[in-house]
């Protein structure tokens, strides 16, 4: 056996179907992972290993790694066997982000869906947070504060406020989902800080981040979760606004699924 070859249990090692392709010896790896228990860093066998346990192509194999590397499932590289990748946002960017290139999603739907996930993970931060942590918080709102007439450093400060929080929550997929969201809430972000908002308009939104970072730093799950979805409610309205004021770029009408066509519902 190969150094890179794990011990296998028989009769934990799932069965492969006869008519092996790639996409089933996708399912078989993925099998495989769960049956032998790795973790993040344990190696799999090489593509030569594979191709002749499973009786197939090394195409085939190659093909799989490739498949499962591309949604962030394993590490590949060139001399050295893959391995499990750590938990990470690849797949789910490239989904949302596909989503929202095709118009199946807006920028509307991403902070709808962004609300309640972060609503709870606000919640979950103030029961959670380190004197470190909450520290952070702190310094970011002193941050924002002090860029009233600076977007970029207003923005990168508003951005690390949500991922505090996240982390903050203790549960880990509340960062792999705003990881996974990074380029629609850079989108959002640049809306809620257009050059045509007024200073007090850009106020209210610290004001609404300095709440939600207070009543975290208090410990008051409650007041944390209410101070989120106020925050939430002032930048789903404001867009909603925008895009009921505008008109879609086609003069197709629009349909319910899309923000112009909820306008009109």
């Amino acid at each position: 056996m190969g150094a890179c070859r794990a011990m296998i249990d028989p009769d934990t090692r799932p069965a492969l179907s006869e008519d092996t392709v790639s996409s089933r010896v996708v399912r078989y790896l993925v099998e495989t992972i769960s049956a032998r228990r790795l973790r993040p860093g344990d190696a799999l066998d090489s593509e030569v290993q594979l191709s002749r346990e499973l009786g197939v192509s090394r195409g085939s194999v190659r093909e799989a790694y490739r498949i499962l590397a591309a949604l962030g499932v394993l590490e590949i590289g060139n001399g050295r066997c893959p391995r499990v990748h750590a938990v990470n946002p690849i797949a789910l960017a490239q989904i949302f982000g596909h989503a929202l290139k095709i118009a199946q999603a807006t920028l509307l739907h991403v902070q709808e869906f962004r609300r309640g996930i972060e609503i709870h993970a606000a919640q979950l931060a103030a029961r959670f947070a380190t004197e470190e942590q909450r520290h952070r918080l702190r310094m970011l709102v002193a941050e924002m504060r002090g860029a009233v007439d600076d977007n970029e450093r207003r923005r990168a400060a508003d951005m690390n406020i949500h991922i505090t929080i996240a982390e903050a929550s203790n549960n880990p997929l509340n960062s792999l989902v705003l990881s996974a969201l990074d380029s629609a809430i850079a989108e959002s972000l640049r809306n809620d800080y257009t050059d045509s908002r007024s200073e007090v308009e850009i106020i209210r939104i610290i004001d609404a981040h300095e709440a939600i970072v207070e009543r975290i730093c208090a410990r008051d799950p409650v007041g944390a979760g209410a101070a989120m979805a106020c925050h939430f409610d002032l930048s789903i309205n404001s867009l909603f606004r925008a895009a009921c004021s505008g008109t879609p770029d086609s003069e197709t009408p629009p349909s319910k699924g899309t923000v112009y066509g909820r306008c009109r519902q």
